[in-house]
């Protein structure tokens, strides 16, 4: 493992970290919460999202600013010197999307997001940037048979998306990513893997079921082992091109504190 400038380790492999005595001690006391409590979050999700972008604006998620360099790394047959549309699916208020086109200008560009709060803060950044940007409002978990743009994508990003998606639901996500993609597009994801450290944290009854949980403002989170998530894509006509776990040992040296993060990281290619 190597420090970088930001002040964490980092590297990536096939296999998450192993669990310590202290994290399985943790495990243990978590609680799940009342089925009732799990069917109101899934009816209100997009509600709690809309509020969550409401309250924070486009302060909460700092720019991606790493992206245009991960995704040559990840695509490194993709040439980006040319025109290519590029679609941040569940874009937020634009984290990835900004950085990215400011870094690779020929992106053309095309967002959406299952909250109609961030898709308007998204269009008001792109307005004051001069930037054209198609978007949309969609939710990925509701079976759809087209797309809503005119064109399919070359490239496209989930972004720490996938995990806010009921698992149950997560086949239907991957199945509309289908209809987004041109054939021979790709999609990059992102997201949180098992036995991360905010997946430890948790307390008592904020587990809806296994590596699902739900955060204090009502906003879910699923931890994914990095078979499971190439397993449900490829179920959806899509090839694994690249899998791999990603290790962030985030330091903070004023109060002596490590903690493990794990992100699953994987590029997809449309098959069929």
């Amino acid at each position: 493992m190597e420090p970088t400038e930001e002040g964490f380790y980092s590297f990536s492999s096939q296999n998450s970290r192993e669990l310590t005595e202290e994290d399985n001690e943790k495990l243990a006391k978590q609680t799940n919460i009342s089925d009732f409590k799990e069917r109101k979050l899934e009816l209100e999700a997009r509600k709690n999202w809309d509020k969550f972008y409401n309250r924070n604006k486009n302060n909460f998620f700092k720019d991606r600013n790493w992206s245009s360099e991960d995704l040559k790394i990840i695509c490194p047959d993709i040439d980006f010197e040319k025109e290519i549309k590029y679609l941040e699916a569940g874009c937020g208020v634009g984290n990835m999307l900004f950085p990215l086109v400011a870094e690779i200008p020929k992106l053309k560009l095309f967002a959406f997001d299952f909250s109609d709060n961030a898709v308007k803060m998204l269009e008001e950044r792109a307005k004051e940037l001069g930037l054209s940007v198609a978007t949309a409002v969609v939710d990925l978990s509701i079976p759809s048979i087209s797309s809503p743009f005119e064109e399919q994508v070359d490239l496209a990003t989930l972004i720490f998306v996938l995990s806010a998606i009921h698992p149950d639901k997560m086949q239907i996500a991957a199945e509309n990513m289908r209809n987004l993609v041109k054939i021979g597009g790709s999609v990059v994801v992102r997201d949180y893997g098992i036995n991360d450290h905010a997946m430890i944290r948790f307390g008592r009854e904020a587990r809806i079921s296994d590596r699902f949980y739900v955060r204090q403002d009502g906003t879910r989170a699923y931890y994914f082992d990095l078979e499971e998530l190439c397993g449900i894509f490829e179920k959806a006509g899509f090839r694994c091109e690249r899998k791999e776990y990603l290790h962030r040992m985030t330091i903070n040296h004023q109060k002596n504190l490590k903690a493990p993060r794990i992100f699953v990281q994987a590029r997809f290619i449309r098959e069929n």
